[in-house]
């Protein structure tokens, strides 16, 4: 080969290299405008738009006198006019009107077509099981109201079987309505529901002012446009799903619940609207019992989620105790809490959304949870949290999690994190987690609050796990746990930051003291440790701090510049110098 032939092809392959490093650097730019501007991009949340649902002046009373008919199940004898009749065990109501049955029936079911009338039916201490089908069975009507009148007890039952067209569904439950459906009265409603679902309604189901109790081997309340229970008490043992709505349509599938009682135990989800999930005022109470590692008839994974929904779970005030073998509270978009007193035990994540979680007050106590708190944008304004988290204790998600790397400053070649962020404005937050106490695949932002970070004990992780940068600007931040990944909140931080290299045990106080011996902040920790740090707006630049546990100082260092800190034989160090020789 000439000289000529060998050159000419050493610039085709130069050629060719050079195209192949443009054509890189081409796609990435694309990727990236893509991901920044693509749906992937996080859009925080401010405030949701307050969901509510319309109840008459007749439905919240829940006293009807004037009956059309009166019904004595005891010999199925009638009294009045009006368009209902008794052929063998099933009482047919044809034509709107009100109807008042009293006694008991071992065989009766009532079925109703009224098109385009409200059927209401009064119950007066009765006891009605059924063999064949549903013991309501509401076909045609514009309006079906239930009515447990004032001190009575009524007990539903049906059978295991139901007499019904091979591969017909329906009805599927005790109570079962095609139309509106309104369930009220001063009475209590007891239902027994052996086949499938208790009370099911295929428009709109409204639960005010009464009191039920649910035994079911499938779901205890299905509404499917929506649901609204308004100043009631609900007691459902399901072996399946609580309460539910089922419509996927957008402005549909919703949940409203306002100053109720309601306690749950259920076999999968407890609370589970398709779309919006609203409760305020209430004391709720769920228990969730499903194997989460087995699967539906979907092929999916059982969910035994706590409360659940779609797109938003806004809860405003109220007591919540739940327990679940799953996430505790679940939204698949976003998640704001106003206000409440929580009680949260979970097999998973304590309080997850998908997309984002915003906090505004309350009083949030995650007694145990794989993650205590996880979505892609997490915003808490007040407050008071606490959380044990067997893994992250907060958790902003996506992306890769690359802890550790940068060492214990500002992560290197950090990627675009999408608007991910963990932003704290106030707030009373203590997190206790065996993986990482604050982590955010993104960002972290604390403007506000008193914070205290419990982060491993391994070196695996740490207090702090941040891939693009951690400022401080206001708020007092106490971080403790293992030395091996330690990161502290980026340079550039407008509060200063300073960290002691010290190994203690679960139980030791900690304090920070300052040249006149005051003490700027403490803490009692709860786990062993090998790394302690401070940021507090108590902090002046040149001024001595000294570390002291259990009353006896055990170190000194002088703050000289934003993040100081020492390193395990004593020297001082900050982190541009440390960040500094990583670049090298």
């Amino acid at each position: 080969m000439d000289k000529s032939t060998k050159n000419f092809i050493s610039i085709i392959i130069c050629l060719v290299v050079l195209a192949s490093i443009l054509i890189i650097y081409v796609l990435k730019d694309l990727n990236n405008n893509i991901d920044s501007a693509g749906e992937n991009t996080v859009i925080p949340i401010e405030e949701s738009e307050e969901l509510s649902v319309e109840y008459s002046e007749e439905e919240i009373d829940g006293i009807y006198t004037n009956y059309n008919v009166k019904i004595n199940l005891n010999d199925m004898s009638l009294e009045g006019v009006g368009g209902v009749s008794i052929y063998d065990t099933t009482i047919k109501i044809t034509s709107g009107g009100t109807y008042y049955f009293t006694g008991t029936a071992t065989e009766a079911n009532i079925e109703i077509e009224a098109k385009d009338q409200d059927v209401i039916l009064v119950f007066d201490n009765c006891n009605i099981s059924c063999s064949k089908t549903s013991v309501i069975n509401c076909i045609k009507a514009r309006k079906l109201v239930i009515n447990s009148a004032e001190n009575s007890v009524n007990t539903f039952t049906d059978s295991s079987t139901y007499n019904i067209l091979k591969n017909q569904e329906e009805p599927d439950g005790t109570i079962f309505s095609k139309a509106d459906m309104v369930i009220n009265g001063l009475g209590k409603l007891v239902i027994n529901a052996n086949y499938e679902d208790a009370i099911v309604s295929k428009d709109s189901l409204k639960i005010v002012n009464t009191n039920i109790e649910i035994s079911t081997v499938d779901d205890g309340i299905r509404g499917k446009d929506y649901t609204g229970i308004k100043d009631s008490i609900i007691v459902i043992k399901a072996d399946e799903d609580g309460i539910k709505s089922t419509n996927t349509d957008i402005d549909l599938g919703y949940i409203v619940i306002e100053d109720c009682d309601i306690e749950i135990e259920a076999g999968r989800d407890g609370i589970q609207a398709e779309s919006v999930l609203h409760v305020s005022n209430s004391n709720v109470k769920i228990t969730t019992t499903g194997n989460t590692n087995q699967v539906d008839d979907t092929g999916n994974n059982i969910s035994s989620k706590g409360l659940k929904a779609g797109n938003e779970i806004t809860i405003y005030s109220g007591d919540f105790k739940i327990t679940a073998t799953d996430d505790t509270i679940h939204s698949n978009n976003y998640i704001i809490i106003n206000g409440g007193t929580f009680e949260l035990s979970s097999g998973d994540d304590g309080i997850h959304a998908d997309n984002n979680i915003l906090i505004n007050g309350g009083k949030i106590n995650i007694t145990k949870a794989y993650e205590g708190i996880e979505a892609n944008y997490i915003r808490i304004k007040g407050g008071n949290i606490e959380l044990k988290a067997t893994d992250d204790g907060i958790n902003v998600s996506g992306g890769n999690d690359s802890s550790g790397f940068g060492g214990p400053g500002e992560m290197l070649n950090s990627e675009s994190d999408n608007g991910r962020m963990l932003l704290i404005e106030g707030g009373e937050i203590n997190v206790y987690a065996e993986g990482d106490g604050l982590d955010s695949n993104g960002s972290i932002e604390i403007n506000g609050g008193n914070i205290v970070v419990a982060g491993a004990t391994n070196g695996g992780n740490g207090a702090l796990d941040y891939d693009s940068k951690c400022t401080v600007t206001g708020g007092s931040l106490i971080l403790y746990g293992a030395d091996g990944m330690w990161q502290n909140p980026s340079n550039d931080s407008d509060q200063y930051c300073i960290t002691f290299s010290y190994s203690g045990s679960k139980g030791d106080k900690i304090e920070l003291r300052d040249e006149s011996n005051n003490t700027i902040c403490d803490v009692t920790t709860e786990m062993s440790y090998g790394r302690i740090g401070f940021s507090n707006i108590d902090l002046n630049l040149g001024s001595t701090y000294y570390l002291f546990v259990n009353g006896d100082e055990k170190d000194s260092q002088e703050l000289t510049e934003n993040m100081t800190q020492n390193n395990e034989n004593g020297m001082r160090q900050n982190n541009r110098n440390i960040n500094r020789q990583f670049n090298q």
